[in-house]
This record gives C-alpha cells, structure tokens and sequence, in this order.
C-alpha cells in the first residue's frame, strides 16, 4: 500500500513540474529593439504600466502614414469599448517599440495581448482594414 501511495505521489510530483515548465515557455517576451527609456516611459505614461491583464491587455493600433503605426491599450473586459474610449487613446499614443516594451516590463504573456487594428479618425492616412492588413497589424506583435 505505501509503494502505491509513494508511485501516485511521484507521479503527481513529476505531472506538476511538467505543467510549470511548460506554462514559462508560453512568457516569452516580445522582441524589440531595446532602445526604449523605461524610466522616461514610466514617466510620460504611467497609465499603462497600472494596466492589469486578468483578461488580458487590448492594443488598438492605427496606422498614420506608410509603415508608421500608434498604438494605445487598455486592459481587457468583457464588454465592447466605446469609439470615444477607443479615440481617446490618441491623447497617450505609442510607438509599436514602446507599446512592446511596456508590454514586456509589466510582464504580460504574449497570448494575453489582443491586438485590435482601428481607424483612428485623427490619422489622415486611408487605409483598408481588410484580411491583409489584420495580418500586417498583427504580424507587428509576433516575435
């Protein structure tokens, strides 16, 4: 009876090390050009390093001239933002490097990151949010 009791705990042991090892593979950090001042962000932006991510972080993204994007986030919920929520972010807008970088310091998984592309009404550059340029907008998260 305690070789049985020793094997089950053993194999818990070992089932419970398996799982953590595989859940921090899944904390990767998204690459970016490290040459974002944190303490400077951390200065001008406070908001979004206050940012919680229980369901998640949404990055709205819009484009303003050719392969220039600003991104504004807020932290997930289960209800749909309003345009003047969404528009608002203009105010507070980042660089695709410095939205990644706040991303990494506050320490948000990569598959907690909704990446959202708009139109932001206060950009001049007219574009279509079709299939292909979801991908492109989301291809600007992936590592």
């Amino acid at each position: 009876m305690k070789r049985i009791i020793m094997l089950t705990l053993s194999f818990f042991c070992v089932f419970m090390l398996v799982g953590c090892t595989t859940n921090q593979s899944s904390n990767m950090k998204l690459e970016t050009n490290n040459s974002v001042d944190m303490k400077e962000l951390r200065e001008k932006y406070p908001e979004y390093f206050e940012l919680g991510d229980f369901k998640g972080i949404e990055v709205y993204v819009w484009q303003m001239a050719e392969n220039s994007y600003r991104c504004g986030m807020m932290s997930g919920t289960n209800r749909n933002k309003t345009d003047e929520e969404i528009w608002g972010l203009q105010e507070k807008s980042l660089s695709v490097e410095e939205t990644k970088a706040i991303l990494n310091e506050i320490g948000v998984e990569e598959n907690s990151i909704i990446v959202i592309p708009i139109a932001q009404p206060y950009s001049s550059y007219l574009y279509e949010i079709d299939d292909a340029y979801k991908e492109k907008v989301l291809d600007l998260f992936k590592n």
